[in-house]
């Protein structure tokens, strides 16, 4: 009975995986799909495959949509946050680790507690506090600072759990020959740490490059620095909304979230998996 049970558990946990896939890999299809098709062909049947292959949604959608502009706008906006974001964290995750600052315990729990805080609820209150500090009329300002002090709380404790991975003797031996903490950081730590930076690089670039609520807040006054997830409700109008072409925009956004998570793969994986086998 219970090898009959162990059999089960495996193929029970495949079926669950590969619907879970088709669940999320459908909506991808379906964007692509509909990506090639004119308006009228669309509407005739949504679910058909396209009757000719070719790119005039694509050269339609970046050139008339302006995909081009908000394109540049979020790489510039997802560049400079994830520098920002990647430099304070590992600052604060490496004092954190390494050096003796006082209640380091209630710094990470307050960190927990700011993260598990849905963005829903901070979004009015950071209206009001960037509209009477005059932020919200500079472009890519109010939506980069905003993305930054939302990542760096998680993002500083992924990379303090990793510094704690690191021999205390290998740091110590450091200084011993008389390297400071700056130099033992960017010497000897950030060589060990491609793996934990990649994750944080993928998890943080991911929610930069989708999220819209603050986005669309955020420049509600404004058409400058519109990003993309912003960009895209242009092909939505009064009386219609133009699918293909909208389908062909979605296509070019997700081309870099699949790219980074390429570039950064095998980082991310090893990562993910380090200290699960001991030998």
């Amino acid at each position: 009975m219970n090898t009959k049970k162990m059999r089960i558990f495996p193929i029970a946990c495949r079926v669950i995986l590969v619907a879970m896939l088709v669940v999320w890999i459908f909506p991808v299809l379906f964007a692509l799909n509909t990506s090639f098709k004119d308006q009228a062909e669309f509407y005739s049947n949504i679910w058909a495959l396209p009757k000719k292959l070719g790119l005039d949604n694509y050269i339609q959608a970046f050139s008339q949509g302006h995909i081009g502009e908000y394109f540049l706008n979020s790489i510039i906006i997802a560049v400079v946050s994830l520098i920002l974001i990647e430099v304070i964290s590992v600052m604060a995750a490496y004092s954190l680790a390494r050096l003796r600052i006082p209640h380091t315990g209630a710094i990470i729990m307050i960190c927990f507690a700011i993260q598990l805080l849905p963005t829903e609820t901070i979004i009015i209150p950071l209206y009001k506090m960037m509209s009477s500090m005059g932020l919200l009329h500079l472009r890519y300002v109010p939506i980069i600072l905003a993305y930054v002090g939302w990542s760096i709380p998680g993002t500083t404790v992924i990379l303090k759990n990793f510094f704690d991975t690191i021999p205390k003797e290998l740091l110590e031996a450091a200084r011993i020959d008389g390297s400071g903490e700056i130099r033992n950081l960017f010497t000897i730590v950030l060589p060990l740490m491609k793996g934990a930076l990649s994750t944080c690089i993928v998890m943080n670039f991911t929610f930069i490059w989708g999220e819209l609520m603050w986005a669309k807040t955020a420049t509600l006054t404004t058409d400058k620095g519109l990003p993309l997830t912003v960009g895209l409700m242009s092909f939505k109008g009064e009386y219609g909304t133009q699918w293909s072409l909208m389908c062909a925009a979605i296509c070019m956004i997700v081309i870099p979230l699949y790219l980074v998570f390429l570039f950064l793969q095998k980082y991310f994986v090893s990562s993910m998996t380090a200290g699960s086998v001991k030998g």
